[in-house]
């Protein structure tokens, strides 16, 4: 049985913690099964905004929020 459950945690992305606020760009390629370069894109493009910390590059937890809402009302 714990197998089991190991083996699920294993396969579904990890969703953001809220007790994190700001994630690097890789964990959001992570989060949303997307390449790096495509999350870089996004930021490109003005479809996700990210902050700028001396040359880190972090989006919030709530526009992680904001960008999964207007993909589900995309969908709808």
């Amino acid at each position: 049985m714990m197998d089991q459950k190991r083996k699920a945690e294993n396969i579904a992305p990890a969703a953001p913690s809220h007790s994190k606020r700001y994630y690097r760009v890789d964990e959001v390629a992570d989060y949303f099964s997307i390449s790096v370069r495509t999350v870089y894109r996004l930021l490109d493009e003005g479809n996700l905004r990210a902050a700028r910390i001396r040359k880190c590059i972090r989006v919030s937890s709530a526009e992680i929020g904001r960008f999964e809402r207007n993909l589900m009302e995309d969908d709808a």
